[in-house]
């Protein structure tokens, strides 16, 4: 989640008893164009040495390149995501789950990128740019699919090969979308509370004057706070706890359209 842009409240009839609807408008993160997440992670970028020292220098300027990017679109500080080189062994399966589970331990990292050995073509005369072919091995050791993603290409780029792993780096960024998400509140202070909270992006404090409301025989009151706290849940990214909340205030007095919205997102999201 990126920040609340607005909110805008939608008010029930004001003769009805009911719940109203808050709705909020949200930038949430999406998946990266190359649909791998990488967000949150201990992230390491490892490259092959070359038979030749100008291969090195693409492959480590590349390496260096995008671990760089990642780090300027991750916010997480310069050296955050590891570089490391490493000799390619003859026969060896760098494409193999287990190669590159292996590189994940030996570099204490949730998620490992791996650039084989660059092929470079031959120089422009003044030696501003070189063709180059490149793939890369991915793999997430904290995604459940436990599958190996390559990628592979052909560009040109500086010899140093900086502006290359910058680029390819583009495709790993996160991206960001707008989208709606609603609330049920009743007219009183702790539902203002939580309401207030949740506009400073403090859904642990909302959370917790919702908890307040959950005392009560009003199955329709106890479902709202117990659909507003999935929705918490959801947003701080625990979906497990979101759908066993989302459960609760279903079997209390089910909200069709907004539990049903939810539970799309949290399935998604699982």
């Amino acid at each position: 989640m990126k920040k609340i842009i607005f909110f805008l409240s939608v008010l029930a009839a004001t003769v009805s008893c009911g719940p109203s609807k808050h709705i909020m408008y949200i930038d949430m993160r999406q998946p990266s164009k190359s649909g791998v997440d990488l967000a949150d992670k201990i992230v390491s970028v490892v490259y092959f040495e070359s038979s030749d020292q100008a291969g090195t220098t693409f492959n480590s300027g590349m390496a260096d390149g995008f671990a760089s990017a990642l780090e300027q679109d991750f916010g997480t500080g310069e050296g955050s995501v590891g570089v490391y080189s490493m000799r390619k062994i003859s026969g060896a399966d760098y494409s193999s789950r287990d190669s590159l589970i292996n590189l994940i331990v030996d570099t204490g990292s949730d998620a490992v990128i791996l650039f084989d050995e660059v092929r470079l073509g031959t120089p422009a005369k003044d030696g501003a740019y070189v063709p180059f072919s490149m793939t890369m091995y991915c793999f997430d050791g904290m995604d459940k699919t436990e599958t190996v993603k390559v990628f592979a290409g052909n560009s040109s780029s500086a010899p140093d090969g900086l502006a290359a792993g910058q680029k390819i780096a583009e495709s790993f960024k996160m991206q960001w979308k707008t989208e709606p998400f609603s609330l049920a509140y009743y007219d009183g202070e702790k539902w203002y509370k939580a309401l207030d909270c949740a506009e400073a992006y403090d859904w642990k404090g909302a959370i917790d004057q919702w908890f307040l409301l959950l005392d009560t025989n009003d199955l329709m009151r106890r479902s709202c706070a117990e659909y507003n706290i999935a929705l918490a849940c959801y947003m701080m990214g625990d979906y497990n706890l979101a759908s066993q909340w989302l459960d609760r205030s279903d079997e209390d007095n089910k909200l069709p359209n907004m539990s049903d919205a939810l539970r799309k997102r949290i399935n998604a999201r699982k």
